[in-house]
């Protein structure tokens, strides 16, 4: 009897191994179930917010009004007109030469006007308020004063 006893106890072990693996088993599918289930039961996550504008499609889903189209050029593809009487630059620093004083955005233009300069732009007062300021030859003195810059000029 003393050796079926091993053998028995053998096949008890094995027995008890399988009936172990099968409550492991068990055990991990209904933990997967049940963080499978918390997974699909909670908020998903924010997606991440993006600057700028939203794409059309995203702004008309929210119910926001759809973007402005944007104008294109009426230059597109040609090249950009010269004035006729010549580049911006040149003529302000010979205004200023010929006042031999420091003179405003309005000044500069006024002497450009009567120095017949032709602007290319619909609002050439603004335009060379914008430029005057990284103009070569020109020198910004305060206070919306511009004179000859010495260096640049000779």
């Amino acid at each position: 009897m003393k050796a079926s006893d091993p053998i028995k106890r053998l096949s008890d072990i094995k027995s008890e191994i399988d009936a172990l693996k099968r409550e492991a088993h068990a055990i991990i599918e209904s933990l997967k179930s049940s963080f499978d289930s918390s997974l699909s039961s909670s908020t998903p996550a924010a997606p991440v917010k993006r600057r700028g504008r939203k794409p059309a499609a995203e702004a008309a889903a929210a119910g926001e009004e759809a973007p402005r189209k944007r104008r294109g050029s009426p230059l597109k593809g040609r090249k950009r007109p010269a004035s006729p009487s010549g580049p911006l630059a040149p003529a302000v620093v010979d205004v200023l030469r010929k006042a031999g004083q420091p003179l405003n955005v309005a000044g500069i233009y006024d002497a450009l006007v009567a120095a017949n300069y032709v602007f290319t732009s619909s609002d050439a007062k603004k335009n060379l308020a914008a430029r005057v300021y990284k103009l070569p030859g020109v020198k910004v003195l305060g206070d919306g004063m511009f004179g000859l810059d010495e260096a640049a000029a000779s």
